[in-house]
């Protein structure tokens, strides 16, 4: 997440792909959360796409979160730049978790942060589908995070069932 930007734009887009509920979120909020990361970054945002988001809404947020003030706009073409100047300057790391198209990124946050955070910034997209990390052009390679082992597994449940003794019962 801290290596150099590779390419003439301010923010790197870092991808982590895998099926339904296999950790990506909780993979990203371990990211998030890393005391060494946030000591990288003037603006920690967290950012819950999910598929029929809102784009004012969207915007919203975003500008809320990074301590600017909305004034409860609604058009697009006056919150975009709005996001902008509440970021300029600023180091980012944005987390966009669980996109299911690129267009959360392409149609609304990209322009108005591409050219005014600070080179370094960061977006970690938690996403299902390949696709839309392609098309974020996120950095390869993507972080895959697939089916646990039979034994690692047995061991997870193992862990989350401590009641159920012996073990085998479980089984």
């Amino acid at each position: 997440m801290l290596s150099e930007n590779e390419g003439n734009t301010n923010i790197m887009v870092v991808a982590i792909v895998g099926v339904g509920g296999i950790g990506k979120t909780t993979l990203a909020q371990k990211v998030f959360d890393n005391e060494a990361l946030n000591a990288e970054f003037e603006k920690m945002i967290w950012l819950s796409i999910n598929k029929d988001f809102d784009k004012v809404e969207l915007l919203r947020t975003i500008i809320t979160q990074a301590g600017g003030v909305h004034g409860g706009e609604k058009a697009l073409a006056v919150i975009q730049p709005i996001l902008a100047a509440t970021l300029k300057g600023k180091k980012l790391f944005l987390v966009l978790d669980d996109v299911w198209n690129h267009g959360a990124w392409d149609d609304v946050l990209k322009a108005p942060l591409a050219n005014v955070v600070a080179r370094g910034s960061r977006v970690l997209v938690t996403t299902r589908d390949e696709r839309v990390a392609r098309g974020m052009k996120a950095v390869l390679p993507y972080h895959h995070v697939d089916k646990l082992e039979e034994e690692d597994a047995w061991l997870l449940l193992k862990k989350q069932t401590p009641s159920i003794q012996p073990a085998d019962n479980l089984k």
